[in-house]
């Protein structure tokens, strides 16, 4: 399917993991943070950006980077591809022809991540119908979509949509696993009535709730962690994006429901600092050159993700629950730093965390990037000057601005 629709059904299967773990574990503030963290929150507030900084956030962005699944008995599973999760299951390839596949399908599971789970237990629904001309359709919770062509050799499933995109899947033991993501990290399972499904490893929601809190071990999943902003989150570091060479210079503030993110470009010799602020619901652009500023738009997305706008805490949830990475010993201007290096996915480039001897983050070296469309991503780096509690009261206070719309 085309890439808007995938990331769409990728959404869903997010959505209905996410709200599924946070009733299963409450709705306090720590699986609130849990269930936004991968999402981005995009307000007019980014359309004041100038050009190198739209470039930087587009590469900082992407979802988590591809890994191998694991038992969820051990430690916690990652984003493996549908079709090698299935292939463990079973010792052979099956073969199968278009008139065994015709049929009505009831979608039992989906998988985000590695996370397998039920999605009647989820309280949600999908289904998918092949029909004997080769058309189809698939439905998410009531909202139906074609499948304008599908086909199917040995037990590999292929079906296109109107853009001409298309979705994968593989057909075991009656068991179609559709790769919706495209690169194994969000998909579903289709049976028809009466096919065993037993041999399917799915996890309860009390389990997954367990391991997302639990989270991978990794360093990056304990610094992103330890962000909590009812203690108040202080940040304070340098973007540096190849686009035009710009550098652009943060320093980060939230507490108590307040969000203050001073940013300062510097782009072919020019200058300039913009505040993004954020209390009760609305968003606002300040200028601190004429302490002037305007109500941009209005939110509940930050409510419960403070962070939500910030490049440096979005790059860190983009991969804070991933376990496909490597360790490598990497040397900075003649320091030696402990690094994880995430791979290059479908959707993100490689990113590498650089971590001192006391375990604090002190670099982020994201690579170029080239996307599926072909456009070409500049890499970026980021100098992390400070990650603490030690929150700038006045930084929260914009009672000096002339604010338009206040």
């Amino acid at each position: 399917m085309k890439v808007k629709e995938m990331k769409k059904i990728t959404s869903w299967i997010l959505a209905v993991l996410l709200a599924a773990s946070m009733t299963a574990c409450g709705s306090g503030q720590g699986a609130a943070e849990t269930g936004t963290s991968p999402e981005t929150v995009k307000t007019s507030a980014e359309t004041e950006k100038t050009s190198a900084e739209k470039e930087a956030v587009h590469a900082e962005t992407a979802p988590a980077a591809d890994s191998k699944a694991a038992s969820a008995e051990t430690t916690p599973p990652d984003e493996g591809e549908l079709e090698e999760a299935v292939q463990e299951a079973i010792s052979e390839t099956e073969q199968y022809t278009a008139e065994d596949l015709v049929g009505e399908y009831k979608g039992f599971a989906a998988s985000y991540m590695g996370y397998t789970y039920s999605l009647e237990e989820a309280g949600s629904t999908s289904s998918l119908t092949l029909l004997a001309d080769g058309t189809g359709k698939i439905e998410f919770d009531g909202e139906e979509s074609g499948i304008p062509g599908w086909t199917v050799e040995g037990n590999l499933l292929n079906m296109t949509d109107e853009g001409g995109g298309s979705a994968t899947g593989t057909v075991t033991h009656g068991v179609i696993a559709i790769d919706f993501s495209g690169d194994g990290s969000a998909g579903a399972y289709y049976a028809k009535e009466g096919t065993d499904t037993s041999w399917i490893e799915i996890m309860t929601m009390d389990e997954i709730s367990e391991l997302i809190e639990k989270g991978p071990g990794t360093k990056t999943f304990d610094v992103y962690s330890s962000m909590d902003v009812t203690a108040g989150v202080h940040l304070s570091y340098e973007l540096h994006t190849d686009y035009q060479d710009a550098k652009l210079i943060y320093e980060v503030n939230a507490k108590d429901g307040v969000y203050s993110s001073s940013r300062t470009t510097q782009v072919s010799g020019i200058e300039s600092t913009t505040v993004t602020y954020y209390k009760d619901g609305k968003v606002y652009n300040l200028f601190p050159a004429d302490m002037t500023g305007q109500m941009v738009t209005e939110t509940t997305l930050l409510e419960n993700n403070l962070l939500g706008m910030d490049n440096l805490y979005r790059t860190l949830s983009s991969f804070c629950r991933s376990t496909g990475y490597t360790e490598e010993t990497r040397e900075h201007e003649g320091v030696s730093y402990d690094v994880e290096v995430y791979p290059e996915g479908k959707y993100n480039a490689e990113t590498a965390f650089y971590y001192d001897t006391e375990g604090k983050l002190a670099f982020i070296d994201v690579k170029a990037y080239t996307t599926e469309a072909g456009t070409e991503i500049p890499a970026s780096f980021y100098t992390v000057h400070a990650m603490d509690t030690e929150v700038d009261a006045s930084a929260l206070d914009m009672s000096a601005y002339k604010v338009e719309g206040a």
